[in-house]
């Protein structure tokens, strides 16, 4: 097994998976950038088109 109690093997392995997650979000930031990914939108309210007007209540 992983000797676990080396501080040097210790620091490989942060050095290792914080390389690793840090590709993974610039592999998200790219594919978000080139507008793949369309966010997602969770609330009851439809998406509204830019040329449609907003509707508003009017008090009389």
């Amino acid at each position: 097994m992983f000797p676990y109690n080396d501080p040097q093997m210790m620091l490989d392995l942060h050095h290792q998976r914080a390389g690793e997650l840090s590709r993974q979000a610039a592999a998200r930031r790219l594919v978000r950038e080139a507008g793949a990914g369309q966010a997602r939108r969770f609330g009851k309210w439809p998406w509204r088109r830019a040329e449609e007007p907003a509707r508003a209540a009017v008090a009389v």
